[in-house]
């Protein structure tokens, strides 16, 4: 009898919990599950502070001029909000892609980090590393991931052992990721940490105006200690990084509402409709009317 390598007993959960093409949410509150069974096309969207795994097929993702492809050797986490394109490059309907999303917040950081032996021994508050980051699977961090998937098996369980098991994704994570990036994120007055609350700034008042002097001072910072380390974590300057949030959510507008472009560029921030246009047609290769939710006789 052939014995599966962990990686396709993986597989072979996920091909039993996901019988559709698409993303699902589980009743583990933080994961998702996804089956993909063709190579998509390029797309954009909001990352959120996760990591994500992927059992077969291979994913390609864009931040500014980097690319970052990742497969089952790899994993990828994103410990910030951040506006990324990317695309599926490898799945069929034979092989389809699989994939896994694991959120995860600042306070769960927080008590992994302050628990942790490495914890006495921090990195300098004054480091700033990129938020999008690539890691290698091992062994047992892919072990943990299929115990925590098979509790979807056993839903009495799930509110007991989730909880442990994801605490343990956190240790291995904070523990055997090279740059151990984490941890800036979690330490409150570093340079890391305060350019996430310049994140969250943003990605909540998109539509307002963005005053960087304003932002640097409440802060802490000057404006050129803020861009920097604003790009180092992000890649991109602050108002790039505002222009995609806005980009982003007027796409979702007109994707889901019953708006046209004019109205939705407002919603988001723009004074000139013509020049949220041309931004727009420049981010998604076609002008925004091709998207909205009653064009090309969708009803």
């Amino acid at each position: 009898m052939q014995v599966l390598s962990k990686n396709d007993l993986l597989i072979e959960l996920l091909e039993t919990l996901v019988l559709e093409n698409g993303t699902i949410q589980t009743d583990i509150a933080s994961l998702s599950l996804s089956k993909i069974t063709a190579a998509s096309e390029f797309a954009c969207s909001m990352y959120e502070p996760s990591v994500y795994f992927v059992a077969r097929g291979i994913k390609e993702v864009y931040l500014a001029e980097r690319t970052y492809t990742y497969d089952a050797s790899t994993y990828m986490i994103s410990s910030v909000h951040l506006p990324l394109s990317g695309k599926i490059v490898q799945a069929s309907k034979e092989s389809s892609y699989l994939a896994l999303k694991l959120t995860f917040n600042i306070d769960e950081i927080m008590e992994v980090v302050q628990e942790s032996a490495s914890a006495r021994n921090p990195l300098c508050i004054k480091q700033c590393d990129c938020a999008l980051v690539l890691g290698k699977m091992d062994e047992a961090l892919l072990d943990a991931l299929i115990r925590l998937v098979s509790l979807l098996k056993t839903p009495k369980l799930i509110s007991l052992l989730s909880p442990l098991i994801i605490k343990e994704i956190l240790y291995r994570l904070l523990d055997h990721h090279p740059h151990m990036f984490i941890k800036q994120f979690a330490m409150i007055g570093s340079y890391a940490q305060r350019i996430m609350q310049a994140i969250h700034l943003i990605n909540t008042h998109f539509s307002e105006p963005l005053r960087i002097s304003d932002m640097a001072h409440s802060l802490g910072m000057s404006n050129s200690l803020f861009h920097r380390h604003f790009k180092k974590v992000t890649t991109l300057t602050p108002i790039q990084y505002q222009k995609k949030v806005r980009l982003q959510m007027a796409r979702k507008l007109l994707l889901t509402q019953q708006v046209d472009a004019a109205n939705a560029s407002f919603q988001v921030g723009y004074a000139s409709p013509s020049h949220f246009s041309r931004e727009y047609a420049r981010m998604y290769g076609a002008p925004p009317k091709t998207d909205t939710k009653y064009s090309n006789n969708v009803l």
